[in-house]
């Protein structure tokens, strides 16, 4: 067995040769400094595997990758750089691994103890994936045509990310993933698909490893999705039902593995606003209540739960929504060319984006953001600044990372001119300011319901109980416990 190792650094490729060398018999390992030097040896004999030093390459990665592309020579990877580009030419051009400095020489022993194992068995690997590959003969068009079963078990599993960039790298993961059983992958625009002739318990392990994997090697979000067939079926339902069920991602998110084996049924919901709740946004946007916009908006959105509706009539709705901010925007004269760029752009999110949350949380900014321009628009000459802060205050109070710094920003203020004029003339500072409406807010929440402790936390914008416990104290001489019993 032969490797080539290329690396600049002398005394790393010496550690690497002993380690090599005192743990194997039979291996002939040859080090290059250059890429010229390790190019013309690659021409005379191809190795059985090439350690290739990522971080002192960068500037030649595309023609190591040629190289490797050409001659079919397996490769890993060292570098120093956790970063989202090492392992995107480590995908890319399809190496066995990557070790991140500092590596233990176990890990190398692992790899190279696996690859003379791949290489003693190459043969006998290659005709059993030949045979498997010739008897799993499923094809696009038994995906589309409503004609063809399959004897035995079938399990579908769709790949999404939000990104459809990022399709040819999971595909190439795939295709180096060694699954139980025979499997085929086909390729849509917006998904992978991989048909797995075999049981979804048997899979079940092996995705959570290869999520866990791909979490770890990749910065890019990753949703699969499992549907097992029923002998029942055609190969075309189960693919319609695969797709279907995709449709979850919007409610739920991805980083997540969604099996089920029943077909997905639709939650009854009204696409349009009604007359009373096109009259509450009215109100609401009358009122620049961006609190009770908020409110509106994630009860209505944001706690949908199994069976959902249909994505499609959530989108609809959503841009209801979005037709009565618009008639306030035209109401106000808030139509420059900023405002209806941005007007555009959450129109397009409603229609296209793939997660509801991410959808709802920038349709209530930019309602925010409105409602502010539009109440400058109308009263900058009657409002003080503490007025304008104490509004800012009153509608982002429940945010834990909302700050000083933020409320800086929306006013076009410098942060310590707005601390230090808001002290001066209202006798208090922002953060005194802060606590005293989230603790209003708390002792409202409990007078009037029996939320748990940690909840009314959460929603008042605290991140931890036990600092709410001690703020309530603080102000009100009590904890939130005995004032809640009335004692």
């Amino acid at each position: 067995m032969e490797i080539h190792l290329v690396a600049k650094d002398e005394l790393e490729a010496s550690g690497i040769r002993w380690v090599v060398e005192s743990h194997f018999t039979g291996i002939n390992l040859v080090s290059w400094k250059t890429m010229g030097e390790f190019e013309k040896a690659i021409q005379k004999q191809q190795p059985d595997l090439v350690i290739f030093d990522m971080d002192h390459w960068k500037n030649e990665s595309e023609r190591f990758g040629d190289l490797i592309q050409k001659f079919s020579i397996r490769w890993l990877g060292i570098s120093s750089e956790r970063i989202f580009q090492t392992a995107y030419l480590a995908l890319q051009y399809r190496a066995e691994d990557v070790l991140f400095r500092p590596f233990s020489p176990t890990d190398l022993i692992k790899h190279i103890q696996q690859l003379r194992y791949q290489i003693r068995n190459k043969e006998r690997f290659t005709r059993n994936k030949n045979e498997e590959i010739s008897s799993f003969n499923i094809d696009y068009p038994d995906l589309f045509l409503n004609e063809r079963m399959y004897d035995g078990p079938i399990t579908m599993v769709a790949f999404l990310t939000p990104n459809s960039g990022t399709l040819p790298l999971v595909y190439k993961a795939l295709e180096r993933n060694p699954f139980t059983g025979k499997n085929r992958l086909f390729v849509g625009s917006d998904f992978i698909l991989c048909v797995h002739e075999v049981d979804e318990v048997l899979l079940q392990d092996e995705y959570n490893a290869f999520l866990a994997r791909w979490k770890e090697m990749m910065d890019e979000p990753l949703a699969i999705v499992m549907k097992v067939g029923s002998q029942e079926e055609t190969l075309k339902e189960i693919f319609e039902q695969t797709l279907q069920l995709t449709r979850r991602i919007f409610f739920e998110g991805y980083d997540i593995i969604l099996a089920e084996n029943e077909p997905m049924t639709y939650q009854e919901k009204d696409p349009f606003l009604t007359p009373l709740e096109q009259r509450q946004w009215i109100e609401m946007l009358e009122r620049r209540d961006a609190k009770a916009i908020r409110d509106w908006m994630e009860r209505e959105f944001l706690t949908f739960q199994q069976p959902y509706p249909d994505p499609e009539i959530v989108r609809i709705r959503l841009t209801s929504v979005l037709a009565q901010i618009r008639r306030y925007m035209k109401s106000n004269n808030l139509q420059n060319a900023s405002w209806e760029g941005t007007y555009y752009d959450i129109f397009q999110k409603i229609v296209h984006g793939p997660i509801i949350y991410q959808i709802v949380q920038e349709l209530l900014d930019f309602t925010t953001s409105l409602l502010l321009q539009g109440h400058d628009s109308s009263q900058e000459g009657h409002r003080t600044l503490v007025e304008k802060t104490r509004e800012l205050i009153e509608s982002n109070y429940w945010d834990a990372g909302w700050s000083l710094t933020d409320c800086a920003d929306a006013l076009r203020i410098n942060k310590s001119t707005l601390s230090r004029r808001f002290a001066a003339e209202s006798n208090q500072s922002f953060r005194e300011t802060l606590h005293e409406v989230r603790i209003r807010e708390a002792k409202r929440l409990l007078d009037e319901t029996d939320l748990p402790l940690d909840e009314i936390s959460r929603l008042i914008g605290y991140s931890h109980q036990s600092y709410f416990n001690a703020k309530f104290k603080q102000l009100e001489g009590c904890t939130p416990l005995v004032y809640r019993s009335g004692l």
